[in-house]
């Protein structure tokens, strides 16, 4: 027991002597900033972000690339190839919503900008291009004036569509996101 006492005073004694002290109590952690700044971004993170917006963006482009052409000989043929042109169209356009929907958060504001920007864009061809279909297939196969409304709609589509179609464009005014563009595999023509 006495061997025990000895042995701490002497730990304490060397502690004085050393300078040490035993350790303050914890200070509370200072608040964390509210939003990181757009410097402090990962890079990985942002470029795997970019990817994954130019992917979407590319897929449309490739989807678009071979959609059907609409034909026929008759006006019931043309009605056909016509709605199934839309049907083609809106599934492209629904992925794309998606594949856009389903990006991570956001790793600079810019991005937020761009992904809304496309989204609204690639949403309203969606719908457009969905009730043209709708209202086509609704229509009888001899129905003209449908046929027009249709090929009116798919017009629109393609003008909300065609809007947003260069995703790193979108982005050059932010460093981090144009940097990262250079590097993201999806992002290259």
């Amino acid at each position: 027991m006495f061997a025990v006492k000895k042995a701490l005073a002497a730990i304490g004694i060397a502690l004085a002597l050393t300078g040490c002290a035993p350790e303050p109590a914890p200070r509370a952690m200072p608040p964390a900033p509210a939003s990181p700044s757009s410097s402090a971004a990962d890079p990985a993170a942002t470029v795997a972000w970019m990817n994954g917006f130019c992917g979407a963006v590319k897929d449309f482009i490739d989807g678009n690339n071979k959609m059907p052409a609409a034909g026929g000989d008759t006006v019931e043929a043309i009605t056909k190839s016509t709605s199934d042109q839309l049907g083609h169209y809106a599934s492209i356009l629904g992925k794309t919503v998606d594949g856009l929907g389903a990006l991570p958060p956001a790793p600079v504001p810019a991005a937020d900008t761009a992904k809304a920007d496309f989204l609204g864009k690639y949403t309203a061809a969606r719908d457009k291009v969905a009730k043209a279909k709708a209202d086509l297939d609704a229509a009888k196969r001899s129905d003209t004036a449908a046929q027009a409304r249709a090929v009116d709609g798919l017009m629109a589509a393609q003008k909300d569509a065609h809007g947003a179609l260069d995703p790193v464009k979108a982005v050059l005014d932010s460093p981090e996101l144009t940097k990262a563009a250079a590097t993201a595999e999806r992002c290259r023509p």
